[in-house]
């Protein structure tokens, strides 16, 4: 499932609208802290005491204000105001309820629950200093975040050294783009506001249908694995991230091996022989077409998997419907060859830094028509980064510099927005979070599960969006060697699959992130003993490329 994430701008402005449908002002904060209590009461047992961080804007009201429900509920509840004050009339009810207010976090282990409610949605990356000495107190403790972590910011998902790590966050109306682009959300969350006959999620989806929107970005998040506290534990009435809907890659009754579409596979070296048999390892479990392999490695990969298609020479292969090129492989011969071919190509891991280090190939990478996928991980993002934007700039400089066209302190998702438009390339950066962006694609699929209306599509697709996903894989088990070599495989065994099914409209970022989620989904399988979680090698995370599959189709 596609879910949108909004802007802080978009946020406060239909916070603003749905705020004149009521002469309460306090009716918008009431609701919102009803949600923070009921999603706090499934983290607690009965009378388990609470306390609560408030800072002194909305967010620490909408926390005092959920503060006052579980005290008169029976939890003992204890507020700190980290500014010395709050919002007065929640504060009040706090106080009316039985809370108290306490001047210092004397004992913070005899608390079964921490509420942040410090900062909100305008906050900026990482928290003052001075709060330091309490953050570090309360690491240990379960967290409930209200909107986001404080520390982290709401837009770009950037956070300083000193921020709260939640196990998870509410939100409210709709998700922002931080919720995914930053881990220390934990289990995500979504509560409507409502009032009467109006909600903040109705008045976003109005802005939505008229064109209101106000920005020119739209990101699409998902989760590809829930965590603890698990999201089943929660009230239903409350939204969760779930994964991306992957296409099935079931057999028709005419199909055969030829239809589910070929990949070639060029990876290898003497260097590293082992990359060439994990790529074709994630490709041969991803899906049922044939995978061809091509590099000094086919011994070693027909040993190991007989039903490879394997030679040692590019113009021994047969015909392909994608290539996949990097995975231990550093033929610059090779990658020239196969950036003048029609067909789609993924470049990893190698084939990145030879881009990096070749204006030619990068000219070739640009000129091309064909759908072209680059998967790096942050180092190898950055090398590519520095080289296609450094020379502009005259002078050498990282992700995040002056030198980039996203600007000065750049998110990851701007850079690889601006990677992804300086290369016409599909741009998957890997990570714990991994973001897809493409120059060239025309969205998702519009509908109520995407939280965007064909009306807001369409003004899109009129006024020259830009669109991205972001993957928050939800664990690190795939943060392992060879597992970006399993990935590679996997995603361009997808992409075969998508060429031979409809080969003049490859959706390149879609199928990208598709195969991110199952990557991840696999990882997790892989890492699961009967005595709990342990490592996954890529070898094992290729074996799970299946059953993940099967899970989510």
């Amino acid at each position: 499932m596609e879910h949108f994430t909004w802007t802080v701008a978009q946020i406060l402005e239909a916070e603003r609208r749905l705020r004149t449908h009521t002469e309460d002002p306090e009716a918008m904060m009431r609701a919102a802290a009803d949600a923070v209590a009921e999603a706090a009461s499934v983290m607690l047992a009965p009378r388990e005491p609470v306390v609560i961080l408030a800072g002194p804007g909305g967010n620490g009201g909408d926390g005092l204000y959920a503060g006052a429900t579980l005290a008169a509920g029976g939890h003992p509840v204890d507020a700190l105001l980290t500014a010395g004050r709050a919002h007065q009339s929640a504060l009040d009810a706090f106080v009316a309820a039985g809370g108290r207010v306490i001047s210092a976090l004397d004992r913070p282990w005899e608390y079964s629950l921490l509420i942040d409610a410090i900062t909100g949605l305008s906050a900026r990356p990482s928290l003052d200093e001075s709060l330091r000495p309490l953050v570090e107190d309360v690491a240990e403790l379960p967290t409930l975040a209200v909107d986001l972590p404080s520390g982290v910011e709401a837009d770009t998902g950037l956070a300083g050294e000193l921020h709260i790590t939640a196990d998870a966050t509410i939100t409210f109306g709709g998700w922002r783009r931080a919720h995914v682009l930053h881990p220390a959300c934990g289990t995500q969350l979504l509560a409507d506001i409502r009032l009467g006959q109006h909600s903040l999620a109705l008045e976003l989806e109005a802005m939505s249908d008229d064109g209101e929107l106000g920005d020119t970005m739209m990101l699409f998040a998902s989760r590809a694995v829930s965590g603890e506290p698990l999201p089943e534990a929660f009230p239903d009435e409350f939204a969760v991230l779930e994964p991306f809907d992957v296409a099935p890659v079931t057999p028709g009754p005419s199909s055969d091996k030829y239809t589910g579409g070929v990949v070639g596979i060029v990876a290898g070296s003497a260097e590293f022989p082992g990359a060439a048999v994990l790529s074709c390892l994630g490709a041969v479990n991803a899906t049922p077409g044939m995978v061809r392999y091509v590099g000094t490695q086919a011994a070693e990969v027909v040993r190991a998997m007989p039903e490879v298609v394997a030679v040692e020479r590019l113009e021994d292969c047969g015909r392909v419907q994608a290539w996949v090129f990097g995975p231990g492989s550093t033929s610059e011969a090779d990658l020239r060859w196969l950036l003048a071919r029609p067909e789609p190509l993924l470049i990893d891991a190698t084939g990145t830094t030879l881009l990096a280090s070749s204006p030619t190939l990068r000219d070739l990478l640009v000129s091309r028509s064909a759908p072209t996928v680059l998967t790096p991980h942050d180092g190898e993002f950055a090398r590519l980064h520095d080289a296609v934007f450094a020379g502009a700039a005259g002078a050498s400089a990282g992700p995040g510099t002056a030198a980039s066209a996203a600007g000065a302190g750049a998110s990851r998702l701007e850079e690889t927005l601006a990677l992804a438009k300086a290369l016409r390339c599909t741009v998957v950066r890997k990570g714990r979070v991994t973001i897809i962006a493409d120059h060239t694609a025309a969205g998702p699929s519009t509908g109520p599960a995407t939280g965007i209306t064909d009306t807001a599509a369409t003004n899109a697709g009129t006024t020259g969006w830009d669109y991205a996903y972001a993957v928050d894989a939800g664990h690190s088990w795939a943060a392992t060697p060879g597992s970006g070599d399993v990935l590679s495989g996997l995603m361009g065994a997808r992409l075969a699959l998508a060429a031979a099914e409809a080969p003049l409209d490859i959706p390149a970022d879609e199928v990208a992130a598709q195969s991110v989620v199952v990557h991840a989904v696999a990882a997790s399988l892989a890492a699961r003993t009967p005595y709990g979680n342990a490592t996954a090698p890529a070898s094992r995370i290729a074996t799970f490329v299946r059953d993940a599959t099967a899970c989510l189709t």
